[in-house]
């Protein structure tokens, strides 16, 4: 009867963290679109608040050029917010799953006798993922305290979009992660080949 290796098992989990990062990191770039449209939106608006008031009358119960324009300016920076908060969602839901993966360690810390004949060690492994979601964890918590501090108007939309574009978290360790974790499942691809499933 075949078996599933825990060389195989130990590998997928691996292969998943590192799917969850670059899934983070799409949605990330994804959010700059928003985060973009925001700014743009801020600038039409301080444009806008430079033209002369015109009072709503019966026949422009809207008002003028400036009060029809604030109004739509308006409801596209609420637009781009809730693409900024989707995308963010989005981002919570990877760091929950990377948070997730840490709890399958009990198996391979508990048995690790199997991946260590293969040349595998599940602690080193996993201190891989442990890292990799300590650093997307920040960078959520991170991103989260931008978005408050502009929507509280802590920081204006140049300084929110500045802070956005970059992942200072992530770029302070998550890059050698990336880097060691790719050498090693090559490594191990390489290795070990036929040692995919063991019979028993």
């Amino acid at each position: 009867m075949a078996q599933v290796s825990s060389n195989t098992t130990l590998a997928t989990l691996l292969h998943h963290a590192d799917s969850l990062s670059t899934a983070f990191n799409s949605h990330h770039a994804s959010s700059l679109n928003s985060v973009q449209s925001v700014v743009s939106s801020y600038n039409q608006l301080a444009n806008l608040l430079s033209l002369p008031s015109t009072p709503a009358t019966r026949s422009r119960p809207g008002g003028g050029i400036k009060e029809r324009g604030m109004a739509k300016v308006q409801e596209t920076i609420e637009e781009g917010l809730s693409g900024v908060r989707d995308d963010l969602g989005k981002m919570e839901r990877d760091v929950e799953s990377l948070n997730s993966l840490l709890f399958q360690a009990d198996v391979f810390l508990a048995e690790p006798g199997t991946a260590l004949q293969h040349g595998l060690n599940p602690r080193e492994a996993l201190t891989h993922v442990s890292n990799l979601f300590s650093s997307y964890q920040a960078e959520l918590i991170r991103l989260r305290e931008v978005l408050a501090d502009f929507t509280t108007e802590t920081i204006g939309p140049d300084a929110f979009a500045d802070e956005w574009r970059v992942m200072k978290e992530v770029d302070k360790g998550s890059q050698d992660e990336l880097s060691e974790l790719a050498d090693m499942m090559g490594s191990w691809g390489g290795a070990s080949g036929g040692l995919d499933v063991e019979m028993s």
